[in-house]
């Protein structure tokens, strides 16, 4: 048995450490989900508030809620609010998500009558005419009660007979949504059937696609063809253009919590936590929503999923990262005074062209040396250089891993890798012996 001195000491019991924010995470919170809509619908005063946030704001802290809240918030949203949720969330590239839009009509629809119809105000009448296009719809004064063998909808004018899909659920929300329309307004439900009817659905998505498209640009989503100039290449000697330091707008209508960037280990992060005045930040902040909507556009990355749009947060900071470390030498000092000088793309474009110049110099490595020994660590620092966006690789307790370059250590490791691949023996790499780290 064991004596009492043999026992190991007890540490006191502390409160479990709470893990640090990744960089990504803390932009995303800050500039798309900074409105905590839950806590925001537990009183009157709080709730005002909702209608003054940004659309792009709303969306994102929308994917918070569960479908009781859902239906608490939309009695106090607008119809511009509306619109932009819908202009966010039901696209793909140029192509309207049917199912999506299915998703969001089977909220407002169980609403009361005022909602309903404020937020039905808000939808595009060619989005709601691209629900009732895939559908068979026969005027009876002119076709006759079709000979149908799936589920039917006579409308309550009698002036239509519409084929319902095969789908049970599908069918059911059709049904629901078509007699919603007749009962809120049976006219203008009359029209959208007719115009249904007679108009092809390419053409209501391109009419949909191209309103949505000067809207988004407005909530700061450019189109693609301006978008991908962020990857437009940038000397580190050429000369930076000076920011305009005027406020475009507000990031949001709700306070900046000033200790969510308080610390980090990058210098981008440490350098913006050194703007101590809210309208530095916000305007700061406001570059770091531009240019991450750039990329999202010019890397075709749909908002409506926020793993993809924290990659590109993190794809964004990383590469300001790189570009202001590069151009700063790494002194905290100077790269503040760029972020007050400069324009935060200029500096993603500056790291992007460092690891352009990286990854054309390891194309010219694997056109003249054989590659090395498959599954090794240095063919994936190779592969992973070559990628389409190149990638940083290192390995950590035996294990490879990639991530996005983003100091200058990063860079001359990999130069480093390369020189290593290019010294290797012809004999070494047909014996098949890998090179350690």
């Amino acid at each position: 048995m064991a004596s009492k001195k043999d026992k190991a000491p007890s540490s006191p019991q502390g409160p479990p450490k709470v893990p640090a924010l990744r960089p990504e995470d803390v932009v995303y919170r800050i500039c798309y989900a900074r409105a905590n809509l839950s806590e925001l619908l537990q009183s009157a005063e709080t709730r005002s508030r909702i209608r003054r946030l940004p659309p792009a704001q709303l969306f994102f802290s929308l994917k918070e809620l569960d479908e009781a809240e859902i239906q608490r918030l939309l009695p106090h949203l607008t119809e511009e609010q509306w619109t932009g949720i819908l202009d966010l969330d039901l696209w793909s590239r140029d192509r309207v998500l049917l199912n999506r839009f299915h998703y969001r009509m089977s909220h407002i629809l169980v609403s009361e009558d005022a909602v309903t119809q404020k937020l039905l105000r808000g939808t595009d009448l060619e989005l709601l005419g691209l629900a009732l296009n895939p559908l068979r719809i026969h005027r009876l004064d002119e076709d006759g009660a079709p000979e149908a063998e799936g589920p039917v909808l006579e409308t309550p004018d009698h002036h239509y007979v519409v084929e319902l899909p095969e789908d049970a659920e599908e069918a059911r929300f059709l049904r629901a949504f078509i007699l919603r329309l007749y009962e809120l307004d049976s006219e203008g439900a009359a029209l959208l059937l007719e115009e249904s009817h007679f108009r092809t659905w390419s053409e209501m998505e391109e009419m949909a696609y191209q309103s949505r498209k000067r809207r988004v640009e407005d909530m700061g989503f450019q189109d693609y063809y301006d978008a991908i100039e962020i990857y437009a290449l940038l000397p580190l000697d050429a000369p930076l253009p000076l920011k305009n330091w005027e406020k475009i707008r507000e990031v949001s209508a709700l306070p900046l919590a000033a200790t969510e960037l308080s610390s980090g280990s990058i210098l981008l992060i440490a350098a913006l936590a050194r703007f101590t005045r809210p309208q530095e930040m916000e305007s700061l902040l406001e570059e770091l929503f531009f240019v991450c909507n750039k990329l999202l556009v010019a890397d075709r990355i749909s908002p409506d999923d926020p793993a993809l749009v924290k990659q590109g947060i993190s794809k964004e900071i990383n590469g300001i990262n790189l570009g202001l470390d590069c151009w700063s030498g790494g002194n905290l000092l100077v790269a503040e005074e760029g972020l007050s000088k400069h324009y935060l793309q200029s500096f993603f474009r500056l790291g992007y062209s460092q690891i352009r110049a990286l990854q054309e110099e390891a194309r010219r490595i694997q056109s003249e040396t054989p590659e090395p020994e498959p599954g090794s660590f240095l063919e994936a620092v190779l592969h992973g250089i070559l990628e389409r966006y190149p990638v940083f690789t290192e390995s950590t307790e035996g294990q490879i891993g990639r991530r996005f370059f983003s100091t200058r250590e990063d860079l001359e490791m990999s130069r480093k890798r390369l020189s290593e691949i290019e010294n290797l023996e012809p004999t070494r790499l047909a014996a098949g012996k890998s090179v350690s780290e």
